[in-house]
């Protein structure tokens, strides 16, 4: 096995742990384990487990950006954009509950630095920012700073994907794109 792929192997050993166990019940000895290699092996690509954490971290954000600005037509309104971006993410989250635990699990954790967060979400940023900005001056959205707006969406969405797992009697094959789309919009938008 390369090095790309030994350390491809460890971040997803430890995405499954941490999604799984929490952040603080994922030792060093159990990533080793259910990575196939030793511990040493682990330090050889990365220096502490911090550093572990934060290449965790980049390569969630890499997949989560990418599946959220799937298919976005620049050249469609505000609305018609951030709309595909909302069901985008409902259905990233939906299909995969492992990244959705994982986004979860780092969003709030020390080992996430301000610097990381920032790197992390620069791609979305640059794309949604913008739009939130033009959805202002258009009246659609309404005039909350931007991490106020994300947290009004990605909350109620996650809130949302935790219920059905958490509480299996939500038949989330009921949940429609026109539902999740009123959720967003009645969210953050000035009328829907």
């Amino acid at each position: 096995m390369n090095a790309m792929d030994r350390q491809d192997c460890i971040i997803a050993a430890t995405s499954e742990l941490i999604a799984v166990n929490g952040l603080a019940a994922t030792p060093m000895s159990l990533v080793a384990r259910h990575a196939g290699c030793g511990a040493g092996t682990i330090y050889r690509y990365f220096e502490t487990k911090e550093v572990l954490i934060e290449a965790v971290y980049l390569s969630l954000m890499a997949r989560f950006s990418s599946a959220c600005l799937d298919g976005i037509d620049d050249s469609g309104s505000v609305k018609k954009q951030l709309s595909q971006f909302w069901l985008n993410l409902y259905h990233y989250l939906r299909s995969t509950p492992q990244d959705a635990t994982l986004f979860d699990q780092l969003s709030v954790a020390p080992a996430i630095s301000e610097e990381l967060q920032i790197a992390g979400k620069a791609t979305i940023l640059e794309r949604i920012t913008p739009l939130l900005e033009q959805g202002r001056k258009d009246g659609i959205i309404r005039d909350l700073p931007d991490d106020v707006l994300g947290i009004f969406i990605y909350g109620g969405l996650s809130t949302l994907l935790r219920s059905n797992r958490n509480q299996p009697g939500l038949n989330q094959s009921e949940v429609t794109d026109e539902m999740v789309l009123s959720l967003c919009w009645g969210a953050v938008g000035t009328h829907y």
